[in-house]
């Protein structure tokens, strides 16, 4: 068994009553959008059980090489419900303009792109047959508010490709180490955020290494909402909230 960085997560009260109305009222105790929901449940278990084989560049942990896309899903894929947690949070915060590091096979980036068909989502992933198989399946399931790039994020933003863009919510899946974590948050917060932000750090109980990166850029931002969902840590910037970390729970929705 895989202990967690953040150990203390299992030993301490959640601690929700801390927690802002619209998170509690919004986002935990709220209804999904069941029919968007549902679509990306369902690709998901599509992912789950795909044999397609790609041979797949691994930016992050450098482990590469050819894997099944439902091995790939079955390892990395969004949990349906944080996948939930981020609809409801795109609806309740009005997400007009998304940032998603680490496509994937794209499990993730349905849950950003279809709650909204509104919503512009800007997608990156570094490896390219992952990139062409995710691109692929979105489109042919006719999904349009989706832009793919293929690129490693460091090239991506020492090129400054996405110039002029700014984003409302982003979402940090890729490359799991503390000091490649820091450096996207930082560049992304200073570059690419709106005033209002929303920044989703995934898997931030991956590694040791992980939750060191997560505590970290949680000190950086002492006048923003930190919220410690064990898997995923979110950070408020520029909302009218409590300025403090909170160890939340997600498990007790109606569905």
């Amino acid at each position: 068994m895989k202990l967690p960085g953040n150990i203390s997560y299992l030993l301490r009260s959640k601690e929700n009553e801390k927690l802002p109305d619209i998170f509690n009222e919004f986002i935990l105790d709220s209804m999904f959008q069941m029919s968007s929901y549902i679509d990306c449940c369902e690709y998901r278990l599509n992912m789950l059980a795909d044999n397609t084989v790609l041979n797949v560049k691994d930016f992050g942990t450098g482990n590469s090489g050819m894997r099944k896309v439902k091995d790939i899903a079955r390892r990395s894929s969004t949990d349906v419900r944080y996948g939930g947690v981020i609809q409801k949070i795109i609806d309740a915060f009005k997400v007009k303009s998304i940032l998603e590091l680490g496509t994937s096979v794209g499990i993730g980036t349905m849950f950003l792109a279809r709650t909204n068909a509104k919503a512009k989502v800007t997608t990156i992933e570094g490896c390219p047959e992952t990139y062409e198989f995710a691109k692929s399946e979105f489109v042919k399931r006719k999904i349009a508010n989706v832009n793919f790039i293929n690129d490693d994020f460091d090239h991506l933003f020492a090129c400054n490709a996405l110039k002029d863009k700014h984003f409302d919510l982003a979402f940090i899946d890729g490359n799991h180490t503390s000091e490649a974590t820091i450096r996207y948050f930082d560049i992304i917060t200073k570059r690419y955020s709106n005033k209002k932000s929303i920044i989703i750090i995934d898997d931030i109980n991956w590694s040791h290494d992980m939750y060191s990166a997560w505590k970290e850029i949680s000190s950086r931002v002492p006048d923003s909402l930190r919220i410690n969902l064990f898997r995923m840590g979110i950070i408020f910037s520029g909302y009218v909230m409590p300025k403090e970390e909170v160890i939340a729970e997600i498990f007790k929705w109606n569905e």
